[in-house]
């Protein structure tokens, strides 16, 4: 068998919106920011684990450079 997909990205992109959406919140008080920013953290812990274990692909650099092109416009633009 193949490799199956739990879900899809946008899907995991949708969720992890909306934890930054209640992160931010007024309505939430500090307790609850909390919580979501450690749930947060645990996410990107994990990606950054399996990241780290994985091969370098073809055009892997030239993504990345992009990426990283497309964030810096985004934060000199703020």
């Amino acid at each position: 068998m193949g490799f199956r997909k739990p879900m899809d990205y946008n899907s995991v992109h949708h969720q992890i919106y909306l934890s930054g959406v209640e992160l931010n919140s007024p309505y939430n008080d500090g307790f609850v920011q909390w919580e979501v920013k450690k749930e947060l953290y645990k996410i990107k812990w994990l990606v950054d684990a399996i990241l780290k274990d994985s091969s370098n692909f073809v055009g892997e650099e030239e993504f990345l450079k992009e990426n990283e092109k497309k964030e810096m416009w985004r934060t000199l633009k703020q």
